[in-house]
């Protein structure tokens, strides 16, 4: 009785491992044949959509630069731009089409997106142009992609202001959308309006504000803003001073192989009980001007 009942159970449990198997051909089967009944449309969102696009198709994973697969990808877009697809399509094959060295006709797909009312083909078209010497019609479609709420035309059109690219150089405009970047998540929108609070050139000073924004873009991984906190917390500049902290922050920056970082690091400790025995001039040498950090 006892041999038969594991007989039983020998057979169940082969008829299991059958079931199961045979699951995972099919688990790896559906989706082999999803993909070869993909249109070109939903291919081409699949293999070539951009993180930076809002309008991408959010059914499928964006695709770094790094990662494109261009054949698979440059196929796909190009059934579906010759089979009247949208402009999000037009934009990913001319993405495809910048990464696989063909500019002309990457250029010549932007502008047609562009047109077409894509705001992170505008965004892209826009720096084409401006690269071509045409700064006045890059700021604008800078201009219509941020209306559209672009992050990265938001955060262009904020070194637009503050540079004068193609219109007149206005700081607080550029600090309203670095400030908007930001607000997006963007580190670079971050790090620059901390740096145009920490100089007070084209917007008044603001040390406290700095270090605030300092810290959005060190926490979102942007290493000269964790070099800029930690000056700031060295000297107690817009915040009490924490020489810990910014220990802590320069060796985040040194494992991320900053020089600089290395440099702090790697510098003798002062003995604050010993610097009164040195000269002016000589104590000022000991120091790291900020401003020659920012960029």
């Amino acid at each position: 009785m006892k041999n038969a009942m594991n007989r039983r159970i020998s057979l169940i449990n082969a008829a299991l491992l059958a079931a199961v198997s045979l699951l995972s051909i099919a688990a790896i089967a559906i989706p082999q044949a999803r993909a070869s009944a993909m249109l070109p449309a939903d291919q081409c969102d699949a293999e070539a959509g951009s993180e930076h696009d809002l309008q991408r198709n959010l059914s499928f994973r964006p695709v770094a630069t790094e990662d494109l697969r261009i054949g698979l990808a440059l196929s796909a877009c190009r059934e579906a731009f010759n089979q009247g697809s949208g402009a999000r399509q037009t934009f990913q094959l001319a993405r495809v089409l910048h990464a696989a060295g063909q500019q002309s006709q990457a250029f010549t797909m932007l502008k047609k997106a562009s047109e077409d009312g894509h705001a992170a083909a505008m965004v892209n078209y826009a720096v084409m142009l401006g690269e071509r010497g045409e700064p006045e019609a890059e700021f604008q479609l800078y201009q219509k992609a941020a209306a559209a709420g672009n992050i990265l035309a938001a955060y262009n059109l904020g070194v637009a202001y503050r540079d004068g690219v193609g219109t007149v150089a206005d700081g607080a405009l550029a600090a309203q959308w670095f400030e908007r970047a930001s607000a997006a998540q963007d580190h670079l929108g971050a790090f620059n309006l901390a740096v145009m609070l920490d100089e007070g050139v084209q917007i008044p000073e603001d040390n406290t504000k700095a270090a605030r924004f300092y810290r959005l873009a060190a926490d979102r991984g942007n290493v000269d803003a964790m070099i800029n906190l930690g000056l700031m917390l060295e000297k107690g500049e817009g915040v009490k001073a924490d020489p810990a902290a910014a220990g802590a922050l320069f060796s985040k920056a040194a494992e991320k192989g900053d020089e600089y970082a290395l440099s702090k690091l790697a510098a003798p400790q002062i003995d604050i009980a010993t610097t009164a025995d040195i000269e002016p001039g000589e104590q000022a040498s000991l120091t790291v001007v900020k401003s020659g950090r920012m960029e």
